[in-house]
């Protein structure tokens, strides 16, 4: 299953954006900027009694008469003379908890951030894909409400080499902390192993990004030309797939193409690795050579590539502490958060570099 299959909730059936945002708690948010922000600073001299920080307090001063642990007249310490001080130009970002209807702050923010609601995003996606087709699949938030994901699946994926099936969803990615733009991007997953893809072609993008400006709604020609734009990637995708199959790779190819990856991870004789640099290999040399994840592709430079994304979403030691399921959530996590996108990238392209050389 795809990694955010793991993260958030999964559809069982064709589902609208209303009822998607409702089974997975994404509905009635109310996300909205506080008034400003105050922080707790330091002055130096205690508020109540007037001592600096080193000196004792007053008898009398009921700073430390509030800790039950402290006794009058002790030392004045930075924590006693914090007061509030006003943060011009900043704001908290706070939503409504949908179960509790506790507000939870979810980050801070500048003057020019406009909150984007869980269902604009619905709307938007509705918008740009009631033309293709595409069904709700998906729908979660990680780090308390903080990021918020939905993922459509399109109608057509890609079939490399008539035997490989490759799965295309349109993913839209929300972040209620101001750390990053609203997010559309092309997700092509593998489906006998749930890889996820990355590859950078040229002038062909796979993802999209929009400010947090109000009037998103006002956008949806430009994300349906995104949308448009996501087919043409998907066929230059296919292309290079194509070739990727059409191409043998030895073992000693594999191996170098490895090394590539990962320039500084064997370096020396293979008698000096350490056991995790042993074990690492040992893994992506399975994957490459035995897994039946490579079954139907094994000996070609598709199944090389397919190899190192397989470990990077899936094999990547996670805390052994961890049983099975959160390991699989971590490695989930992993792959929402974009990770290793660049060591894919990278071996996608290492991988187009040996079929132009064969």
């Amino acid at each position: 299953m795809p990694a955010w299959h793991r993260l958030g909730f999964v559809a069982d059936d064709l589902m609208d954006a209303a009822t998607m945002l409702d089974k997975s708690g994404l509905g009635g948010w109310d996300v909205r900027k506080s008034l400003g922000v105050a922080a707790l600073v330091p002055t130096g001299k205690c508020p109540e009694c007037k001592r600096a920080v080193g000196a004792k307090h007053t008898q009398k001063c009921p700073i430390p008469q509030d800790d039950a642990e402290r006794k009058p007249g002790q030392e004045v310490t930075a924590e006693d003379t914090t007061s509030l001080m006003g943060m011009p130009g900043w704001y908290s970002v706070l939503r409504t908890e949908p179960v509790s209807k506790e507000v939870q702050p979810l980050g801070v923010v500048g003057p020019d951030y406009t909150p984007v609601q869980n269902e604009e995003l619905a709307e938007f996606l509705t918008s740009i894909t009631e033309q293709s087709g595409a069904v709700f699949e998906t729908a979660g938030s990680l780090r308390d409400g903080a990021d918020v994901f939905m993922t459509v699946k399109l109608p057509q994926g890609v079939r490399v080499g008539g035997v490989d099936d490759v799965d295309l969803y349109l993913a839209g990615l929300n972040s209620h902390t101001g750390r990053r733009r609203l997010q559309v991007l092309t997700t092509p997953v593998r489906v006998v192993c749930a890889n996820t893809e990355r590859a950078a072609l040229g002038n062909h993008r796979s993802s999209y990004t929009f400010r947090h400006t109000p009037g998103i709604s006002g956008r949806i020609a430009e994300a349906r030309e995104a949308l448009k734009l996501t087919f043409d990637w998907a066929e230059v995708f296919k292309v290079e797939a194509e070739s990727m199959i059409n191409t043998k790779m030895t073992g000693e190819t594999f191996e170098e193409l490895v090394k590539k990856v990962w320039p500084e991870k064997w370096v020396g004789p293979q008698a000096e690795w350490r056991q995790p640099q042993v074990t690492h290999w040992e893994t992506l040399e399975g994957l490459f050579k035995s897994a039946d994840t490579q079954e139907n592709i094994r000996d070609t430079v598709w199944a090389g590539y397919q190899s190192v994304v397989e470990y990077l979403d899936w094999k990547v030691p996670v805390n052994m502490t961890a049983d099975n399921a959160d390991q699989d959530r971590v490695r989930s996590f992993r792959n929402f958060d974009g990770t290793y996108d660049q060591l894919k990238l990278d071996t996608f392209n290492l991988c187009r570099d040996i079929v132009a050389a064969a």
